[in-house]
């Protein structure tokens, strides 16, 4: 059985088909046109195969159903999650002063992607800075979109010319153990990406056992549904962003808090069980499909 599987060119294998999302369909304005072309006729011709579809949210299970009406595979979901593990307890402040932070800041761990949406998080921490809130801002990731190859300067353009360049930091790309060592020290974890298949920003941040805060989008709901330390708002709205935080940012402390870390390890290696078993189904009932056909 080979998977994952993106495109129909060999149809003579045992193929569990992917589609990891749907969003050229949403955002077709993101992709250069032969990409485009590419991408939608390898998903209408998985639609139109025979063979099981692995998707990862029941969001992206009502978009194929919305966009593919008379697909002939037949969808299954599947939805991963984060096998983070907290580091040693100390290690954060070494992380803390190689990187010159202050104790206490929200983190966005998104790449610099236009649909990430880091302009709605940055006219957010605007409007909580002319209510006279100072809140500091850490983002990672990568900062080039080659799709949009002026959307980093922009961000910077606007963050200097609203005047708080120096309440946000960009540190890069970091290694993976420093990045988990950021998701453990912020008060909380900020997402307001536009669109996600499934986000991993949120499955790390739920293995730690922090707060997010997220953008309001169907797969975002999904993800945090049943979570206490969970806050949605409204996608692309700087405003309710800013009202979130400002609600928030009180009872928000920095981390690590292992009592919390404990909990979500507890939760999440229950979670990760279920979650194998569950895609040993479905690769054995993709393998008795073939057979049968």
């Amino acid at each position: 059985m080979y998977f994952p599987v993106f495109d129909v060119a060999q149809r003579w294998r045992k193929n569990l088909y992917w589609i990891p999302d749907f969003q050229p369909l949403h955002f077709p304005a993101l992709f250069e046109s032969r990409e485009l072309g590419l991408r939608t006729k390898s998903m209408a011709d998985i639609a139109g195969s025979r063979g099981l579809l692995l998707l990862s949210s029941n969001a992206a299970l009502s978009d194929f159903r919305r966009f593919y009406p008379e697909a002939m595979v037949m969808p299954r979901v599947w939805s991963f999650c984060s096998s983070l593990e907290p580091a040693s307890q100390d290690r954060h402040r070494e992380v803390l002063q190689r990187y010159g932070l202050p104790q206490k800041f929200l983190y966005i761990a998104n790449h610099f992607w236009k649909h990430k949406d880091h302009e709605t998080a940055f006219r957010a921490l605007k409007l909580l800075s002319d209510r006279g809130n100072d809140i500091f801002l850490v983002c990672t990731g990568l900062q080039a979109d080659r799709r949009n190859p002026g959307h980093f300067e922009s961000l910077m353009q606007g963050l200097a010319a609203w005047g708080i360049q120096d309440r946000v930091r960009f540190l890069g790309v970091v290694p993976r153990e420093d990045q988990v060592e950021l998701f453990r020290v912020a008060a909380a974890v900020v997402q307001p990406s536009q669109f996600e298949g499934w986000s991993t920003v949120i499955e790390d941040a739920k293995a730690l056992g922090r707060p997010i805060i997220v953008s309001n989008i169907a797969v975002h709901a999904e993800q945090v549904e049943g979570l206490d330390r969970a806050r949605l708002f409204k996608t692309s709205d700087a405003g309710d962003l800013a009202d979130a935080i400002s609600d928030l940012w009180p009872s928000l402390t920095p981390g690590p808090q292992l009592d919390l870390e404990q909990e979500a390890v507890k939760r999440r290696n229950s979670v990760r069980i279920e979650a194998a078993r569950k895609f040993v189904a479905i690769v054995e009932e993709a393998a008795a499909f073939s057979r049968t056909v």
